[in-house]
């Protein structure tokens, strides 16, 4: 919503004498302990380090009890130094700066307190924007440990009302794991559970093919030997488990053994932002992108920057070199010292080998540390030197031409294996033969059930050009004939080809705040802003082609 909650706030007085407090005793205030920022009793649904698809939980997640509005309190003294309001992220966020080099994160509120809010809102105005990113010195917000900050919410992108805190070292901008470092200690006699164990076979040739040799399903030792190829490598589906909540936590480290000999480990540690984007080289993308779980493979990657977090032999690939039983070991560990493990034998089959490869793809060899080029016909696709994490076979092939009838105006190209992850997108272009006047209308899109719009700088995937002439539509959600529910006001915005670009909304003439979130435009009529009497709204959207809508309305309020 676009309306704040507002909290009661100190007098400037205080503030005043909080600002001397700090620099008096900034020494006592670097040894402070961290108190709970939440009355409830400690319990979480996320944990530090979890696998998130394409970075790493950076902090805990807080539950409570599917409930908004309890107070969030500041873990340690210090200042507000930025606030963020967002439709997406962390929704409603605010940072506290702490003088023992540390920062704390606070995310998806449903409010901040009162004299922050009203700072928000004015820069929400001013700016006419409801996304806004707002930063303070210390004599600004100053905070006392405890003191509360605002409210738990579920703004941003959040499935359900939690407090998401995350504490950073403010220099490095690295995430800290509070729970290893020791300062909260929940219950935890548990270890963690095996979900998922996967083999993945690897050719001879010299980019090799991969293939799923095994699939396991909540697994556990398996009495029979598994035949396995030559050379293949292990992904884990593993969460740990803490007592009081159901929710499926991190694993602080997995480890691979062959015979007894460390093969693999991975330990999640202090991992930064820049560093967490290359999980998707630690993952098995492709089993992540079809089926939403995450698997971490034994495999390295030669341009997986984790590396530091690593220790493997071999690269982590499993070598079986003659015909004996082997034993392979998965364990996973949290950071109580919890430890699941689950063994088996396995044996080499030189007659497993790799499926055939589809005759209709075309085949490149591209090298991970390099730039790769493909120009064939109506296509040309550039990917920049470390775009991917290992030498690849590129496969591509043209699957349609255009069909103005549906909004396909160009050949339509398959570009890469969706399931190979990059760490950065490549330059995609396609020739189309548009009439002049549909020229500005033209955009590059996902081709599937639907037409999606993305930009030129894309990952692998089916893409052709399509052209967008329709606006998008808009709709008062009304009840009983009156388009005001309450004190709120809500409209859906929809645009089915290249997308809504921007909304506006405008009270009376004058830009009005609100939120545009999965379709909806939500505003709360305030009487600060607002006379009784009738007003007229107006709503714009624009799609990401120029095409422009407006609906006009009469209310009364």
């Amino acid at each position: 919503m676009a309306q704040f909650i507002f909290l009661h706030a100190k007098g400037m007085k205080g503030f005043a004498s909080l600002v001397l407090a700090l620099v008096l005793s900034a020494g006592a205030l670097a040894q402070e302990r961290p108190v709970r920022p939440l009355d409830v009793p400690m319990s979480f649904s996320g944990t530090y380090g979890e696998l998130r698809h394409d970075h790493f939980h950076g902090g805990l997640d807080w539950r409570v009890g599917g409930q908004v509005g309890d107070p969030i309190h500041a873990i340690k003294s210090g200042y507000i130094s930025r606030v963020s309001v967002s439709p997406w992220g962390y929704g409603n966020g605010i940072y506290l700066t702490h003088p023992d080099g540390t920062m704390s994160v606070y995310g998806h509120l449903l409010a901040f307190r009162e004299d922050i809010a009203e700072r928000v809102e004015a820069a929400q105005y001013e700016q006419e924007s409801f996304t806004v990113n707002l930063t303070f010195g210390p004599e600004d917000f100053p905070v006392r440990q405890g003191d509360i900050i605002g409210q738990v919410g579920n703004t941003g992108s959040s499935a359900g009302p939690h407090l998401h805190m995350e504490i950073r070292d403010a220099e490095k901008d690295i995430p800290l794991n509070y729970i290893a470092l020791g300062c909260y200690t929940p219950l935890d006699k548990s270890a963690p559970q095996f979900h998922r164990v996967c083999f993945y076979g690897l050719d001879d040739s010299p980019i090799s093919e991969v293939w799923r040799v095994h699939n396991l399903i909540r697994p556990t030792e398996v009495r029979d030997t598994l035949a396995l190829p030559a050379r293949s490598y292990v992904a884990v589906d593993a969460t740990d488990r803490q007592e009081g909540t159901g929710a499926k936590l991190a694993v602080e480290e997995y480890r691979v053994l062959l015979d007894d000999t460390l093969a693999f480990s991975f330990k999640v540690g202090d991992i930064g932002f820049e560093e967490g984007r290359y999980i998707k080289s630690l993952i098995q993308f492709g089993e992540s992108r079809r089926g939403g779980r995450d698997l971490v493979k034994s495999r390295v990657d030669p341009n997986n920057l984790l590396a530091s977090h690593i220790e493997s032999r071999n690269d982590g690939i499993l070598e079986l070199r003659d015909d004996a039983v082997h034993t392979v070991r998965i364990e996973a560990l949290d950071e109580h010292g919890n430890r699941a493990a689950v063994r088996y034998r396995v044996r080499r089959d030189e007659m497993l080998q790799a499926p055939q490869a589809d005759s209709s793809l075309t085949r490149l060899p591209w090298l991970w540390y390099t730039q790769n080029v493909v120009n064939d016909s109506t296509m040309t696709y550039m990917l920049p030197a470390g775009a991917l994490y290992n030498n690849i076979n590129f496969t591509y092939r043209c699957i349609g031409g255009p069909d103005p009838a549906i909004g396909i105006w160009s050949d339509i190209w398959e570009v890469g294996d969706p399931d190979i992850p990059l760490q950065l997108p490549g330059a995609l272009e396609i020739a189309a033969d548009i009439p002049e006047e549909l020229e500005g209308k033209a955009y590059m899109a996902n081709y599937g059930p639907t037409l999606s719009y993305t930009g030129v700088n894309v990952r692998f995937g089916t893409y052709c050009v399509a052209v967008d002439t329709a606006a998008p539509t808009i709709r008062f959600l009304e009840r009983k004939g009156d388009i005001v529910n309450g004190s709120t006001i809500r409209i859906r915005v929809r645009d089915d080809a290249s997308g809504v670009e921007s909304t506006r909304v405008e009270i009376d003439g004058n830009w009005y705040l609100s939120m545009y979130k999965r379709d909806i435009i939500s505003l709360e009529l305030k009487e600060d802003r607002l006379a009784p009497g009738k007003h007229t709204i107006r709503i714009t959207a624009t799609d990401r082609c120029g095409n422009e809508s407006h609906e006009t309305r009469e209310f009364t309020f």
